[in-house]
This record gives C-alpha cells, sequence and structure tokens, in this order.
C-alpha cells in the first residue's frame, strides 16, 4: 500500500487539490497527505470550491508545515514548486511538478489547475499501482 506525499509552497491549494484527488481515485490502504514548505494560515477558497465542484474536499484540516511529516517514509513525494523543502523527508521516489500556483485567479485557472493536476495524479496512481 503506497504512501504518497504532495507538497507546495502553502499547502492552501496545489498540494491540497492533489491529495483530494489521490484520496479519492487510490486504491483503498493507500496514505496519501500534503504539506507545505512555509504553510498559510488558511486554505485557498478558490481551490477549495473547484473541488466542491468536482465532489471533493480539502478536509477541516489546517495547512501544515513539511516538518509535521518529516518523521515518515513515503513511497512518493511529490513537490510543486516548494524548493528543497521536501529534500529532509525520507522518500522511496520524488518527482518535481513544474505547475503554477494560480494565486488568487480567476475560477478558469482553478479549473485547468485541477484538470492538470487530476491527470497527473492519475498517471501517478497508475504507476505506482503497477510498481507494487
Amino acid at each position: 500500500m503506497a504512501r504518497l506525499l504532495f507538497l507546495c509552497l502553502h499547502n492552501a491549494c496545489r498540494s491540497r487539490i492533489a491529495a483530494a484527488i489521490a484520496a479519492k481515485e487510490a486504491p483503498a490502504g493507500w496514505t496519501i497527505a500534503s504539506a507545505g514548505a512555509a504553510p498559510s494560515e488558511r486554505t485557498d477558497p478558490k481551490a477549495a470550491a473547484v473541488l466542491r465542484r468536482h465532489g471533493l474536499s480539502m478536509g477541516p484540516e489546517a495547512p501544515k508545515d513539511v516538518s509535521a511529516l518529516a518523521d515518515r517514509s513515503w513511497d512518493c513525494v511529490v513537490s510543486m514548486g516548494c524548493g528543497d523543502a521536501g529534500a529532509g523527508v525520507a522518500a522511496r521516489t520524488r518527482a518535481e511538478w513544474i505547475i503554477p500556483d494560480p494565486y488568487d485567479g480567476p475560477a478558469e485557472v482553478y479549473e485547468a489547475l485541477y484538470e492538470e493536476l487530476r491527470g497527473r495524479v492519475l498517471r501517478l496512481i497508475s504507476v505506482m499501482s503497477d510498481a507494487d
């Protein structure tokens, strides 16, 4: 059973969307988490809205720092624009997804972000499932 960690700068948008998609699409028993290099005080309301439009949720927890998850070992750590923040996290494999933060852009930017992340997450799940 795989363990996936998604990282972005603030753990308010990209990593949260990716984790929500993975939690829905991954096989039962997988561990899915997200964190940030410099967590914001709250989640991005537009990111939460795009997830709701797709029947998903970020969950109730506040953005968290990657250090809160550094004591665990992960099968894959996916970073999205957070530099080397995940370098201290034990991982069997790592990926760097170059996906810009939507920075309070219009709804269509968030929708495009969702679709991009969904495609990448589904491919990652497929690869990780084949590796088991």
